[in-house]
């Protein structure tokens, strides 16, 4: 079945089960594919041919994309605890679960996407989100609400623990992680720049305000990207990460969760505002470069000019820049 068709019928679907249709500006970017989920995508990770979605209620949500037109589920894990992040390095997926009862950091064996296969757990976290740099193959990063925890993932896999952890005066939503760079997207405030080459007692190197809730962070060159919720795209220099200071803003017209950069593109999931694309070449005056709305993006992740939104009510998005 090609993908309008069949996506036009889960539009009918959505619309008499009271979840809002997708209006449509006028826009320079256009869906090409997706895969309706049945919880709330909150993120979205991709590896190989593979898109690795944190589905809220609905778990993790394993969908096939080398098809945009035909994307389909191959695979899932369902906890009885909201997933609200998903890492994923070699044949591992990482689980950010928020939940201050067995919620916290659940490893993955996904090996075969279609049969993903507990490994181990550390319930003490209450975890917004993780993250599992490439190089790194003995950590994970959490968000953990009032904490930045660094997760031994190696030593006992079955049993997972703390390596070291920083209490944070923030409610920490999103870690994106460059080096030995931790940067903390905390929500009331702001940015925080955690250096963990220092000892724990100087590794805060860096914290700047934000004007809204810092929801997520994106790190390319000198400049943090942080989705600011109702400030929308916040662009800090973070070249003196002793000192970070606000060089541009860019007012999206809803609620900025998250945020993506390549190139000199910034790709904003906006809440009802779909996805925003600010051109951030100049970071001092970034402007508009393209939108198309959906119900309510929450992640986006950029890969080959193709972007997938993590959308509340569609699942998976697949968007393209029209030609």
């Amino acid at each position: 079945m090609g993908y309008l068709k069949y996506f036009g019928l889960v539009f009918l679907v959505l619309s008499f089960c009271g979840r809002p249709e997708v209006t449509e500006p006028e826009t320079n970017f256009v869906i090409i594919g997706g895969c309706p989920l049945p919880g709330y995508a909150k993120k979205v990770e991709l590896a190989g041919g593979l898109a690795y979605v944190a589905n809220g209620q609905g778990g993790l949500q394993i969908v096939d994309i080398n098809d945009p037109d035909s994307a389909f589920i191959v695979g899932s894990y369902e906890p009885d605890r909201d997933v609200g992040g998903v890492a994923v390095r070699d044949t591992f997926a990482f689980l950010a679960l928020a939940s201050s009862t067995s919620g916290g950091l659940v490893i993955l064996n996904v090996s075969d996407p279609a049969n993903p296969l507990f490994v181990g757990q550390d319930p003490s976290i209450y975890g917004y989100d993780v993250a599992a740099p490439p190089a790194d193959t003995m950590y994970v990063y959490i968000a953990a609400s009032y904490w930045f925890i660094i997760e031994d993932v190696y030593s006992y896999p079955q049993y997972p623990s703390f390596a070291r952890r920083f209490s944070t005066p923030g409610n920490v939503r999103h870690v994106f992680m460059a080096g030995q760079m931790a940067y903390l997207a905390c929500e009331q405030m702001g940015l925080q720049l955690v250096d963990l080459s220092r000892p724990d007692s100087t590794a805060l190197a860096g914290w700047i305000d934000t004007p809204s809730n810092a929801r997520n962070v994106f790190v390319t060159g000198d400049y943090a990207y942080v989705a600011d919720g109702r400030a929308g795209l916040i662009i800090i220099d973070v070249s003196n990460i002793d000192h970070p200071v606000l060089v541009g803003q860019y007012d999206t017209p809803r609620y900025a969760n998250g945020v993506h950069v390549s190139g000199n593109l910034a790709y904003v999931a906006d809440g009802e505002g779909g996805l925003q694309v600010i051109d951030v070449t100049d970071p001092a005056d970034p402007e508009l470069y393209g939108r198309i709305t959906t119900p309510y993006a929450n992640g986006v992740y950029v890969r080959n000019d193709t972007v997938y939104i993590a959308d509340r009510d569609m699942g998976l998005v697949i968007i393209v820049e029209e030609q």
